[in-house]
C-alpha cells in the first residue's frame, strides 16, 4: 500500500519541529495517534525516517531526503486538485455523514479530509451511529451518506464497498498471541473471543463466526457491549481475544497489541447511500470517496494483507 498524502504532511510537521508533542499541537491531533501514523508510514516504505529517544527526535538520511522533497510534493498534488477544481462546476451545500465508531479511526477521517480538498464549499455534519441506526438514518433521509461495517442489504438504501481492511487479534501485551508477528483462526479460536452481541450489528456478528465455522472452529463467545474506543473493556483480561481491523489500531493505547492473521480475511467498510435521489453533495462524495479508494489500494486484498499497521504508539 502506498502512503497517504496525510501521513507525509503529519512526517513534515514533525521533520520541522522535530517534536511529537509540538507537531501533533499544531496539528491538532493526539500524539499517539500522531506516532503511530509516522511508524506507518515509515513500514510501508521500509525505511526508518527519525532517530528517536526520551528527548529528542533527529531526522535519518532517508528521513532527510523526503524532508527535502515532500514539499514539492505536496504542492505539486494541490496544483492538481486546483485544475480540476476549476475544470469542474464547484458543489456546495451541507453532507450529513453518519459513521460507525469502527470507520471513524481511520477512514472516515481519511475520506472527510479528501472531501473538503476536492470539494472545500461542502460543509459536513458527522454523527457516530452503529450499522443498523445507520441504515435507518439513510432510508429516513435523517443522513446523506454513511460508512458502516459490514451491513446488511436493506430497502431503501445501495451499498459500495470502499475498503476492504485485513483483520487481526487484538490483545493485551501480557496475552499469550502478543509476542507474534502473525497469529492464525486456529490460534485465536483457542482463546476465548470477545465480540457485540449480535442485535448490534447482525451481519457482522455473522461475518465472524462464518470466517471460524467454516473452518471447523468454534470459539467460546464473550458478547460485550460495544466499546466507546478500542482501547476500553474490549479485552479486559489477558486470555480474552477480539478481532478488529487494522484500519482502527492508530494510536493503539500502550496496554494493547494487534496481531495481523496470516489468513487474508477482511472486513468491508461500505459506503451507504439512498437507492434513489441521491443529493448532488452525497454523489460528489461517492465520487471522492471512490477514487480515494482506488488511489489507496483499500479494495486490494491482497495489498491490504502485506500492510502492517503499528502495534502501538512510540
Amino acid at each position: 500500500m502506498e502512503p497517504e498524502v496525510r501521513q507525509l504532511r503529519y512526517f513534515l510537521a514533525v521533520a520541522e519541529e522535530l517534536s511529537f508533542t509540538r507537531a501533533a499541537r499544531r496539528l491538532h491531533i493526539a500524539q499517539p495517534s500522531l506516532s503511530a501514523q509516522i511508524r506507518r508510514l515509515e513500514s510501508q516504505l521500509g525505511v526508518a525516517l527519525l532517530q528517536r529517544d526520551t528527548h529528542t527526535v533527529t531526522l535519518t538520511p532517508a528521513g532527510q531526503a523526503l524532508n527535502a522533497r515532500g514539499p514539492a510534493a505536496i504542492a505539486a498534488l494541490r496544483h492538481a486538485w486546483d485544475a480540476a477544481r476549476q475544470a469542474g462546476p464547484e458543489l456546495t451545500g451541507t453532507l450529513r455523514l453518519a459513521y460507525t465508531l469502527s470507520a471513524g479511526y481511520d477512514t472516515a477521517p481519511a475520506l472527510v479530509a479528501a472531501l473538503h480538498e476536492h470539494h472545500p464549499g461542502i460543509a459536513i455534519i458527522t454523527e457516530v451511529l452503529p450499522t443498523p441506526a445507520i441504515l435507518r438514518a439513510i432510508q429516513d433521509r435523517r443522513a446523506d451518506a454513511g460508512l458502516a461495517r459490514a451491513p446488511a442489504a436493506a430497502d431503501g438504501v445501495r451499498l459500495q464497498t470502499v475498503r476492504r481492511d485485513h483483520l487481526g487479534a487484538l490483545v493485551r501485551v501480557d496475552h499469550p498471541l502478543a509476542e507474534l508477528a502473525e497469529t492464525t483462526l486456529t490460534a485465536v479460536a483457542e482463546h476465548p473471543l470477545a465480540i457485540h452481541p449480535r442485535s448490534a450489528n447482525p451481519s457482522y456478528y455473522d461475518l465472524i463466526i462464518g470466517l471460524f465455522a467454516d473452518r471447523g472452529l468454534r470459539p467460546r463467545l464473550v458478547e460485550r457491549d460495544v466499546s466507546l474506543h478500542v482501547s476500553q473493556q474490549t479485552v479486559g483480561d489477558a486470555e480474552t481475544v477480539a478481532l478488529a481491523g487494522g484500519s482502527t489500531t492508530g494510536g493503539l493505547a500502550a496496554h494493547l497489541r494487534w496481531v495481523p492473521l496470516t489468513e487474508p480475511v477482511t472486513v468491508p467498510i461500505v459506503l451507504v447511500l439512498p437507492a434513489v435521489e441521491v443529493s448532488s453533495v452525497a454523489d460528489g462524495f461517492e465520487r471522492v470517496a471512490t477514487a480515494h479508494a482506488t488511489a489507496l489500494h483499500w479494495l486490494d486484498p491482497d495489498r491490504t494483507r502485506r500492510s502492517r499497521f503499528p502495534a502501538g504508539p512510540v
